[in-house]
């Protein structure tokens, strides 16, 4: 008990010390400077950008299948929101679904995903899980 009571005087002191070192009244922001700066700023379009380079749709080459090891990578890293589902084409509430199931029952679906993707990934087709819109995509 008495330690705690130290561990919390301490870790108080040292929060209130650096409180003090810390201070924002040091910073000073010169307003004129940042409405210069804005007022001088050029609005660059993307479209515009595209064009002027050349990557417009008659240049523009889509992939017809997405990359299995990167199906399986997404998966792998972030595979409970279902954000592996949407990179392989399906119904834009599936991070919904998959969110509000805990990963998909508590991660039973996400896990077969997981291992359906490697599996996928090996055989380098993942052509039959691509637009898939049902919750199970096997």
């Amino acid at each position: 008990m008495v330690k705690k009571v130290i561990k919390v005087l301490i870790t108080s002191a040292l929060m209130v010390l650096l409180c003090n070192v810390c201070y924002a009244s040091a910073y000073t922001v010169d307003n004129a400077s940042i409405d210069a700066l804005v007022a001088n700023a050029v609005e660059i379009s993307t479209l515009e950008t595209s064009f002027e380079h050349g990557m417009h749709g008659a240049n523009a080459t889509l992939s017809a299948s997405p990359n299995p090891w990167a199906a399986f990578a997404i998966c792998w890293v972030v595979g409970v929101f279902g954000v592996h589902r949407h990179y392989l084409g399906t119904k834009s509430s599936m991070w919904a679904i998959y969110t509000f199931t805990c990963g998909g029952i508590f991660g039973i679906v996400t896990f077969i995903d997981w291992v359906v993707l490697l599996i996928g990934a090996v055989d380098d087709d993942v052509s039959k899980y691509v637009g898939n819109t049902s919750f199970f995509m096997w």
